[in-house]
């Protein structure tokens, strides 16, 4: 191989990883915003509508959130269930902390612990303190929507 042929190979090598680099903290910037994104539609106490612009609104998304009693799939299922649940509600705060971010090709996934607190319609104060799991998916168009949200009581 020529020295002219190396340096190119070198150049396009030094590219290719750069451009990889690039789209992943990318990546992981998109994922960040779609995670704050979430949690910033966890406050909107709507008829659903607010969630339908940050979840995938696909059969497969899944949710198990503090109160679910189930496991709730695909799209029409959450949307009736935030439907609901956001009538229980004068106030719903939460954000995540100690957030673990990987990026993986076309999915991503958060554990943090979510902390705030919710306020009930007859007042009662409840504490956020649980263990999250989020999953997310990149859309066709570049964007980023959860696709599977899971809470667990976390550490007292």
């Amino acid at each position: 191989m020529t020295l002219l042929r190396k340096l190119a190979a070198l150049i396009i090598a030094a590219v290719l990883i750069a451009h990889t680099t690039t789209a992943r903290a990318d990546d992981m910037a998109d994922v960040t915003a779609a995670s704050d994104a979430f949690y910033d539609s966890l406050s909107v106490l709507d008829d659903g509508t607010a969630m339908s612009t940050v979840f995938a609104q696909t059969p497969y998304i899944t949710f198990v959130g503090p109160m679910s009693k189930d496991i709730i799939v695909g799209w029409p299922a959450l949307n009736g269930y935030f439907g609901k649940a956001n009538q229980m509600f004068n106030r719903r705060e939460a954000q995540l902390e100690n957030r673990t971010l990987h990026v993986s090709g076309t999915l991503a996934w958060e554990v943090g612990l979510e902390t705030g607190e919710f306020e009930t319609k007859d007042g009662k104060v409840l504490p956020v303190n649980w263990v999250a799991t989020n999953v997310y998916e990149k859309q066709p168009d570049g964007k980023w929507l959860m696709v599977s949200h899971h809470v667990q009581p976390g550490a007292k």
